[in-house]
């Protein structure tokens, strides 16, 4: 009947980890994981030994191979994951047995990781974090068995889960810690001989070895571990600070973009703690346990969870909860200890407080299987591949994004950069702050080549956190779109050399005594996939005197009522030059875009100009050729809706 809970348990885990399993798009790091394994094997080991905040390159070579034999779709990249995942909870019942836990509890501590959502979610992910969690408990259920009865065949299964868990990830290297600091009070609770002390400390010496020999001569560790370094120096987390989020990643999986009800993951809390009080509690039971060793062996449990979080507090508080996802499956344990101890007491409290343990689940699952996402990038390609049209360009400001952009989509689009850096076949690259001197001139150029210019910003404040190039291209080119996704914006631009003007009004109309509207130029845009059709309005603006105030122009579709059926506002000439900044005699040219929504009735509009004083909202009174002096809005073309849409002069 066991095995049967079991398997129906493993099968159980398989399906919930293989539902919607592509329904998602990659994030960053999956993206990575996708282009990094296209590379050659030695090159995926040199840039690992070479480059910073790299682990070890196990992981892309495995997945290198991998991917030879499944591709890179989305399910085939995080299937590895879903199996690792489904290991988890064989392994989990092993550990439960070897550290002579009981049955009920080994069955319970599996179920709930069957269903804990942060272990459902990063066996979700095309990372490496659900197979360090699989090889971790494997590495736990041989130190147990090691600790009583070491030999040759011990040892080396030991080293070979060991080498290849380190492989994957440097922070495993917190669980070898706690596996030592178990060996060590198992040697002295049972007062072992000298040649104990040898076997077990030749196989923790050998288990490092590899991975101390890579930190030592990795050019690329060194690095990593300087800037730690640093960073350890800077004023840290509290405490609090840092167990509140590990915590509710732990319990509910509140990963990157947190919900509010991830503070359900605290009904957990008195749960653990009751496991470890059944531990520590007296009893006949346990007494027995004691002497034959048991009752010491699940603390490798309570070491396996506390000592990765106390190096963490004792080191730097700003460790990722994926880094040491290995405490949950012991953690599950202790919970599972804690609730089949009530049970004993009485079957109805056992009851009650499963149903609790399950809360976190009923409330997280929904949520990441619903409206959470890893990222939003899948859909914007998605969109930006309904509006592309040849002799587009693509932008991307925050390089980083190159993975991503070489996952979803076509190798031939051309990609331009913010900052200006070459971008590297296979991986990922950290650039330097835009040069605001270097990118106006870049920009510049690509609106002499391409008609239309896509802007992909996505971690831009990385490296440009006053948004130069977006506000710099607001005022060279027409900002004809810009849409939003979860993580990602893309703006659509069109260049002012490529457009020709259907309208020419000449205006002279000065505002405020300080600013002269010269003439006004109008383009009919069609319609570009879900972009509506548009009014390409250029302004020329010429100051008289040194403007004061920093003015507004409001672009406007009216109807003989005046009726306002589409509207642009902004400054004259975009963020980066408001009016204050010019001096007398600058000339300068504004964009400004007016889309015509397509439910437009069929009738006739007019558009109009005007220029207002942001305080106050209030019109700016302006001369006209004749002298006259008037705060309405000047027209400044007629567009006719029919069959077709008409632009005409006034």
């Amino acid at each position: 009947m066991r095995r049967l809970s079991l398997l129906v348990l493993i099968l159980s885990a398989f399906a919930v980890r293989l539902y919607a399993l592509d329904a998602k798009g990659l994030a960053y790091d999956e993206a990575a994981t996708a282009l990094m394994a296209r590379a050659a094997p030695l090159e995926i080991i040199d840039f690992h030994w070479r480059a910073a905040f790299e682990h070890p390159p196990f992981w892309q070579l495995f997945m290198h191979f991998w991917s030879l034999g499944f591709g890179q779709s989305e399910f085939a990249l995080r299937l590895p994951s879903v199996l690792a995942g489904v290991l988890t909870i064989s392994l989990l019942w092993q550990l439960a047995r070897q550290v002579n836990l009981s049955a009920a509890t080994a069955l319970t501590g599996a179920f709930l990781a069957t269903v804990a959502p942060v272990l459902v979610y990063y066996s979700q992910e095309a990372r490496m974090y659900a197979l360090v969690v699989a090889l971790a408990l494997a590495s736990l259920i041989v130190t147990q068995r090691l600790a009583h009865r070491p030999t040759w065949r011990k040892i080396g299964l030991y080293l070979l889960i060991n080498w290849a868990m380190l492989g994957l990830h440097y922070y495993s290297a917190l669980l070898i810690a706690a596996e030592g600091l178990f060996l060590l009070v198992w040697l002295l609770a049972h007062r072992q001989p000298i040649r104990m002390w040898l076997w077990h400390g030749l196989a923790l010496g050998l288990t490092a070895l590899p991975l101390l020999a890579w930190m030592g001569f990795s050019p690329g560790f060194r690095d990593t571990a300087d800037s730690v370094t640093v960073s350890v120096g800077a004023a840290p987390l509290s405490v609090l600070q840092f167990l509140d989020p590990l915590w509710r990643d732990l319990t509910f999986a509140a990963i990157r973009w947190g919900a509010d009800q991830a503070v359900w993951g605290y009904v957990l809390l008195p749960l653990a703690l009751l496991g470890v009080l059944r531990f520590c509690l007296p009893s006949q039971r346990t007494d027995r346990d004691m002497r034959s060793g048991a009752g010491l062996a699940r603390w490798l449990l309570v070491c396996a969870c506390l000592v990765p979080i106390g190096v963490t507090l004792l080191v730097s508080r700003t460790l990722a909860t994926r880094y040491i996802l290995y405490i949950m499956p012991p953690l599950l344990l202790i919970m599972a200890a804690g609730i089949t101890w009530l049970g004993r007491v009485h079957w109805l409290a056992g009851v009650a407080v499963f149903l609790v343990a399950l809360a976190p689940t009923a409330l997280a699952l929904p949520h990441y299987f619903g409206p959470y996402q890893k990222s939003a990038y899948r859909a914007m390609t998605q969109y930006l591949l309904a509006q592309w049209q040849p002799q587009d360009a693509l932008l991307i400001e925050g390089p980083r994004q190159h993975l991503l952009t070489k996952y979803y989509l076509p190798t031939d689009m051309p990609v331009l950069t913010a900052p200006i850096v070459e971008l590297p076949a296979y991986w990922p690259i950290n650039a330097l702050p835009v040069v605001p001197e270097e990118m106006d001139d870049y920009l510049l150029q690509s609106l002499r080549e391409y008609p239309n210019l896509w802007v992909s910003l996505t971690a831009e404040n990385e490296v440009d956190p006053g948004e130069f190039v977006p506000k710099y291209l607001t005022a060279v080119a027409f900002q004809r779109d810009c849409q939003a996704w979860l993580d990602v914006r893309l703006c659509h631009f069109v260049s002012p050399h490529f457009v020709q003007p259907q309208v020419q009004t000449s205006l002279a109309a000065l505002f405020g005594e300080t600013l002269l509207l010269q003439e006004a130029t109008v383009a009919l845009a069609d319609a570009h996939g879900a972009e509506p059709a548009a009014l390409l309005v250029t302004l020329n603006w010429l100051a008289q005197t040194k403007p004061t105030v920093d003015y507004r122009v409001t672009l406007r579709l009216v109807d003989s009522a005046g009726t306002v059926l589409s509207q642009h506002d902004g400054f004259p000439i975009g963020p980066l030059l408001p009016p204050s900044t010019w001096n007398a005699g600058d000339a300068k040219p504004g964009y400004m875009a007016v889309p015509l929504a397509p439910t437009l009735p069929p009738g006739r509009y007019a558009l109009v100009v005007n220029l207002y004083d942001p305080a106050t909202l209030a019109p700016v009174p302006h001369h006209t050729p004749d002298q006259s002096t008037s705060d309405s809005a000047r027209r400044v073309a007629i567009v006719t809706i029919d069959d077709t849409i008409e632009v005409s002069g006034n």
